[in-house]
């Protein structure tokens, strides 16, 4: 494994679970503040 080869590796790597997981995440977080907020909303 020389130079040229880890260098091609490490540029075609992508973390696409741990990038799914963080959308997921955000997408979660997104939903519950939104359910909170319009709770407190109606709340008046």
């Amino acid at each position: 494994m020389g130079k040229n080869e880890s260098d091609q590796e490490l540029e075609e790597f992508k973390p696409k679970g741990a990038i799914a997981f963080f959308l997921l995440l955000m997408v979660f977080f997104m939903i519950i503040w939104f359910a909170m907020y319009f709770e407190l909303l109606s709340r008046g």
